[in-house]
């Protein structure tokens, strides 16, 4: 789901707290404001103009994870997102005659982040801006989403993304390998039993990458794979619903796997989980709550407070798959409003009788806690 929804409002709020609002009074990103449209019912997937912006939703994002190898064989994973957070319908907010170019409709919030493995170092970084003079904003034709200098774009196929902060810049160009996956059903992705609150979203789970990297001004060439996932809707998880953990996994044989666990306030997880797995030509085949069996074999606890997990086993019985997942490093925690842990996780397992291998992206919101 990219279950971002309960992100982005986390985002808001921050947002609103960082204009000295309280966090709870979040009027001007009030996505229960019935003009908004919702995600109440299975549509038709248009590309590439889904790929673009829809203004009319209160949130949506566009999310890349991967990963990358140098020629020398030196192992780095990154995420660059893209957040748009409405500020009002935009019925509520037409076009005035005279307004000031500062007037915006919505705020554009980025996040970037580098695991270099082999070094051991994790460099995470956040941007905002209003969607106002040119400072962020997406379109469609062609396909351009920009905060700041850091952007996404595709031209006749050709992805391309651009990042730089904390000591590492990202230039890279992708190609997908699949065409679009709409996840749920049939892109209509349900979070919650309880009115509304579902989105649109699809991925694109294998994107060929190759570019440069600059680490400490060095430019290092690299290639590898890229997973971008996509969603809009207008509502954050239910009342009873506190986070989840998404799994985004690129095996060595070519087939893919996302599943996310959205958990209750009790502990147990929700049944409206689910995912997605994809053949390597590209069948897809819907998972379901029941279908993946999810067990933590260890915990990392973050010095800023908080308690993640740290292992898992994922086990897929109709497939015959069962791997096990390890971070590539501990600490891949991203500290900007909110905190949230993101990080680049080696497979190891079978499939079937056979070993299998492999490297996934592991997402984990609402652990974490203020000491």
């Amino acid at each position: 789901m990219r279950r971002r929804g309960i992100l982005v409002a986390f985002i808001a709020a921050g947002i609103c707290a960082a204009a000295a609002a309280p966090p709870a009074a979040v009027p001007p990103f009030a996505a229960d404001d019935p003009r908004f449209e919702r995600a109440l019912s299975v549509r038709e997937f248009e590309f590439p103009r889904d790929h673009g912006p829809h203004p009319g939703f209160a949130r949506e994002w566009w999310y890349l994870t991967g990963h990358l190898v140098t020629p020398t064989g030196e192992r780095f994973g990154f995420e660059l997102t893209f957040f748009r957070v409405a500020l009002a319908p935009p019925a509520a907010m037409p076009a005035a005659a005279g307004a000031s170019r500062w007037r915006a409709r919505q705020i554009y919030v980025a996040h970037f982040a580098v695991t270099d493995i082999d070094r051991g170092r994790f460099r995470s970084a956040e941007r905002y801006a209003r969607d106002a003079l040119g400072l962020s904003g997406a379109e469609v034709n062609p396909l351009h989403v920009w905060t700041g200098d850091w952007s996404l774009s595709a031209v006749a196929g050709a992805w391309q993304i651009r990042a730089a902060a904390s000591g590492y810049a990202l230039n890279l160009q992708m190609t997908p390998e699949l065409a679009p996956v709409l996840n749920g059903e049939r892109g209509l992705s349900q979070k919650s039993g309880a009115p509304f609150v579902a989105s649109y979203y699809y991925s694109i789970p294998r994107l060929a990458v190759h570019g440069q990297i600059v680490r400490d001004a060095k430019v290092l060439n690299v290639s590898g794979s890229a997973w971008l996932d996509r969603e809009w809707g207008s509502d954050a998880l239910s009342a009873d619903e506190e986070g989840w953990d998404w799994f985004a996994l690129q095996l060595a044989d070519g087939r893919c796997l996302m599943f996310y666990s959205i958990r209750r306030r009790d502990g147990s997880q929700d049944l409206h989980s689910a995912g997605t797995f994809v053949a390597a030509d590209g069948h897809v085949r819907a998972l379901a709550s029941t279908d993946v069996e999810i067990e933590v074999q260890s915990y990392w606890a973050s010095p800023r407070g908080g308690r993640y997990p740290a292992r898992w086993s994922v086990r897929v019985p109709s497939l015959a798959l069962a791997v096990d997942l390890r971070p590539v490093l501990a600490d891949q925690e991203l500290e900007g409003p909110p905190r949230y842990w993101e990080g680049a996780v080696d497979i190891a397992g079978t499939s079937g009788k056979n070993p299998i291998g492999g490297a996934g992206y592991v997402e984990l919101v609402g652990y974490a806690r203020v000491p």
